[in-house]
């Protein structure tokens, strides 16, 4: 098959008969691409809500452009058509009571795909990108071959190689493949983090006109923050996973490095350092706070800006898309990174570098399982609900995200819960669910917590009152537009290593449970969106609770 596929096609979409035309092209090009079933079903289904809401705004003689391309390995379908502009996502909001419109579910769908959907409107034209990749699934089984490939190879290298091969193996070859890899993520660091959280404020930055409604659920969202930070925090103070300092280097003194405690490192001066004197340095010197400060600074201002606030969201929209996309091309090398970074642990570090890295990803296990049951008795004391009757109503849910490794792509298995199951006003679930996916997420802080601590301890980095705030400060901050792409998470872990005065490279230690810790984050993450609905919908009289209790069918 070559690299490089590029077929193109015009169709009227007048009828229901044009339109399976149209699918039946997709579906044709994409099985001889071998699109696996399940991506090409989900490319047919976008597609085919695509073409819809093109022919609502397109005059009576449009035809629709088709283009199906492949370069490297991605497959993207383009769409075109001559029409008025509209917002694909308008309908996410939907004010129905009692069932969602066409327009709210397609939004729905549309939105879930992140990245992998993009709008335009230029010259006349409506143009759309449908991006059909290797499948989450599939991605976390390459990354756990990677990690048993490299404990086998680390392993046997170690028995057979002489000591001044196996230097050369590691100086050569893994730590090079290593070292290039967290280069890159730190190409990326600072502007994906400031585009990300600009483009969620400058969407969102009028929240407050949302109402009662909408100020009880972000209320919600920061309390289950809250309450996830704490949960890291202590469950990692508990546990103590690692050894002190096992990460250091033969070069560097074993004792551990303590960082001040007295007045010139205290809290006050954290928060006033925390607006910076320019614009520049806070990438130059990659300041983790002044970087989201700027950031929501910025956001908040592009709606304030009158004519140019259209011209200002798109170009940061632009930017965002193509940072993430930057991310995404580097997250496909993780495995190789995996690979690597495994066998530099059992050749350099040893067996109980191995278990210190097991016992903090069991460590963040547990606290996330302690956060499900914080969100039941969230549910008993504050929803007067019974939390076994919703563990056992949203299980889909749960198993979907998990096996997805996404908020978004979860996105209408979710909120079809919310609205068939619990019995949630779709008025409440078209709007929760959806900003949860964007702004709440209580897994990616406790993963924040457990990991930013575990690696200060690997470094022997003693963590000050000063230092423990910023980090705080910080992951919430990050949670409100963290971007949800593979491989973000390293990219914001590195940026809350600068806080706790940790070295980026020390990502290479958690870059192999990053993947597989993921799924139950995004678990996590999805449950307290519901959550936060459910007790939301409750409080205002938006739950049908027959609907609720009822026997799950």
């Amino acid at each position: 098959m070559s690299i490089i596929i590029n077929v193109r096609e015009c169709f009227p979409v007048r009828d229901s008969g044009d339109l399976a035309g149209v699918i039946a092209f997709v579906h044709s090009h994409l099985q001889k691409l071998n699109i696996k079933k399940k991506l090409l079903q989900k490319a047919e289904l976008l597609t085919e809500e695509t073409v819809v809401m093109f022919r609502k705004h397109a005059p009576q003689d449009a035809r629709l452009s088709v283009q199906i391309r492949r370069f490297l390995g991605d497959v993207v379908i383009h769409l075109s058509m001559p029409g008025a502009e509209f917002d694909p996502f308008s309908g996410v909001r939907d004010e129905a009571e009692d069932e969602l419109s066409e327009d709210a579910i397609r939004a729905i769908l549309l939105r879930s795909h992140g990245e992998k959907f993009k709008y335009r409107h230029k010259n006349g034209v409506n143009s759309a990108r449908i991006l059909t990749g290797q499948s989450e699934q599939q991605s976390n089984t390459v990354t756990f071959l990677a990690i048993v490939c490299g404990l086998l190879c680390g392993i046997l290298f170690k028995l057979v190689l002489p000591p001044p091969a196996l230097d050369a193996l590691s100086g050569y070859l893994f730590d090079p493949i290593r070292t290039i890899f967290m280069n890159a993520l730190k190409i990326v660091i600072a502007p994906v983090i400031f585009f990300s959280i600009v483009t969620c404020f400058s969407q969102f930055r009028s929240l407050a006109d949302f109402g009662k409604l909408g100020a009880k659920v972000v209320g919600m969202y920061f309390l289950t923050t809250v309450f996830a930070i704490a949960i890291g925090i202590g469950v990692f103070s508990l546990i103590s996973p690692g050894e002190w300092g096992f990460a250091l280097s033969e070069s560097v003194e074993a004792a551990p490095v303590t960082m001040e405690t007295d007045v010139a490192y205290g809290i006050l001066p954290m928060l006033v350092d925390i607006v910076p004197s320019n614009f520049l340095s806070p990438f130059l010197e990659s300041n983790t706070l002044q970087l989201i400060f700027l950031a929501v600074l910025c956001g908040i201002a592009v709606g304030m800006i009158g004519q140019y606030s259209s011209v200002l969201i798109q170009l940061f929209q632009a930017c965002n898309s193509l940072f993430l996309t930057i991310t995404s091309m580097i997250a496909k090398f993780i495995p190789v990174a995996v690979f690597a970074s495994i066998v530099l642990m059992v050749v350099d570090l040893g067996g109980d570098s191995l278990l210190s890295v097991l016992g903090a990803a069991l460590t963040e296990i547990f606290a996330l399982f302690l956060m499900l049951c914080l969100y039941g008795l969230l549910i008993l004391l504050m929803g007067k609900l019974n939390p076994l009757t919703y563990y056992k109503k949203i299980r889909e849910g749960m198993l979907t995200s998990f096996s997805l490794s996404s908020s978004s792509a979860a996105m209408p298995t979710n909120l079809r819960i919310c609205t068939e199951k619990l019995g949630i006003s779709p008025k409440v679930a078209a709007f929760s669910i959806p900003l949860g996916a964007t702004i709440n997420m209580d897994g990616f802080c406790i993963y924040l917590c457990v990991m930013c601590l575990f690696l200060a301890k690997a470094y022997g980095v003693s963590v000050s009152a000063s230092a423990l705030s910023s980090m705080i400060v910080t992951i919430i901050l990050l949670s409100l537009g963290a971007p949800g792409v593979p491989g973000a998470g390293l990219l914001c872990v590195g940026i809350v290593l600068k806080s706790v005065h940790v070295p980026i490279e020390a990502l290479g230690l958690i870059i192999a449970v990053t993947p597989i810790l993921d799924m139950f984050i995004t678990m996590s993450n999805t449950t307290g969106d519901m959550t936060a609905a459910l007790i939301v919908a409750k409080s205002e009289a938006l739950l049908d609770t027959d609907i609720y209790n009822k026997g799950d069918a």
